[in-house]
């Protein structure tokens, strides 16, 4: 007679990361890791919410350093096993954007298969400064870790420290300078001598870059009104 209880196994699923078509592997979440879910949902501290992201995805998939994945890829990661684990249907209740006569709280459901990731036509990691002299610089993706860097000071030094995070390499002509042999204050100075053209280049590749995001679009049951929003952000796909 056995003295061990028998394992269940969950279904293993596949997919592909938004930034890179890696593919990876994932399962539906056991009710051990249901406390990462609280948190996330609970927290307003990004980095709570980054640690539990992290712990989920690094328990249910196959991706071996979550560290190194893109914000998007994370959100897409855990959307996909939300859909698997408690169901690809979320309930929400919504009023309208503007202040109307109509004070009415609508059910409405979102079908997380419909998730979509939003990409521009012209976004680019590479951006022009100078085209008469020929440089360049290269950017990365905002991870979590990054983000985390927006709570703590003055808007301008924390846009700061995410351009000095994700800065990768500038190049001039045929010479390249990785920004990791620099140190944080020479970053910095770098980009305190930007123009605000040159500002305005960079705001552009964060403006531009993939999001998760859903259409939603309902129509009010008590007056009769449309109305679309463009949901983002994983504590919006919550509940």
């Amino acid at each position: 007679m056995s003295t061990k209880l028998p394992v269940l196994n969950a279904p293993r699923f596949s997919d592909a990361l938004p930034s890179s078509g890696e593919t990876f592997t994932y399962r539906p979440f056991l009710v051990k890791e249901e406390k990462y879910i609280q948190l996330t949902k609970n927290s307003e501290d990004i980095n709570v919410i980054q640690d539990s992201l992290k712990s989920l995805i690094s328990s249910c998939t196959s991706i071996n350093d979550v560290d190194k994945l893109p914000l998007f890829d994370i959100e897409y990661v855990f959307l996909r096993l939300r859909e698997k684990s408690v169901g690809d249907v979320i309930e929400l209740k919504m009023k309208h954007v503007e202040v109307t006569d109509c004070e009415h709280v609508e059910t409405v459901f979102m079908d997380l298969k419909k998730i979509r990731v939003q990409r521009s036509e012209n976004h680019s990691n590479t951006i022009i400064l100078d085209p008469d002299r020929n440089i360049s610089i290269k950017m990365r993706y905002p991870k979590y870790k990054d983000v985390s860097k927006i709570t703590n000071e003055d808007e301008f030094s924390s846009i700061l420290n995410v351009l000095t995070e994700c800065a990768e390499m500038v190049t001039q002509g045929e010479e390249a300078f990785m920004m990791k042999d620099f140190s944080t204050q020479e970053k910095k100075d770098f980009f305190l001598n930007f123009s605000l053209k040159h500002m305005e280049s960079v705001k552009e590749f964060f403006d531009t870059m993939p999001k998760i995001c859903y259409d939603l679009e309902w129509t009010c049951s008590k007056c009769g009104k449309t109305e679309s929003h463009t949901i983002e952000g994983v504590q919006s796909f919550l509940s």
